[in-house]
């Protein structure tokens, strides 16, 4: 007989559903002190414990938490992004029994990404830029994002760029 925990997200679950155990430990034991301080002479005199019980509280909740997830050695953000969503549709991580929820949603008609450029030297030489340039815009005609006239017509820019007659960094006109 196969245990529960031989399943992928099993120990994810279980943490999940302990954090949420524990959360709601916390609400009720909020609630009963907050009972005890109105039928014990009213919320007006105790709003300052009140509230400073509500901080501890939530304080402990979220430590409680945080090592809990620790301790499984997982990141909950990693486990999402290896989630795919198909496109035309959403995904929903709901917290709290759905008292907090998160959307993730992908369009039915996405345009393709292109990817982020690298960071670039604060200086760095106008001939190495232009081959950067060009290195990039021949990986965006390869994957099929540029028409060859597209191509063409950013290649010549480019190349042959306009004359700079503007102040400027390289200039010497005053």
């Amino acid at each position: 007989m196969a245990k529960n925990s031989d399943k992928p997200g099993a120990e994810l679950f279980k943490g999940v559903m302990l954090a949420h155990l524990i959360l709601g430990l916390h609400l009720a034991l909020f609630a009963l002190i907050g009972l005890l301080v109105i039928f014990f002479g009213g919320i007006a005199r105790y709003w300052g414990w009140i509230l400073l019980a509500g901080l501890v509280l939530a304080a402990l909740a979220a430590w409680v938490v945080y090592r809990k997830l620790k301790a499984q050695g997982r990141n909950i953000v990693q486990d999402l992004r290896g989630v795919s969503v198909p496109a035309g549709s959403t995904l929903e991580v709901s917290f709290l029994g759905g008292l907090a929820s998160v959307k993730f949603a992908r369009p039915a008609h996405t345009a393709p990404q292109i990817a982020a450029p690298a960071a670039q030297a604060l200086l760095e030489d106008p001939e190495t830029q232009r081959i950067r340039e060009l290195a990039n815009l021949a990986q965006m005609y390869e994957k099929k994002l540029l028409t060859r006239e597209e191509f063409e017509h950013a290649k010549g820019a480019i190349l042959n760029p306009p004359h700079r007659t503007e102040f400027g960094p390289g200039t010497l006109e005053n």
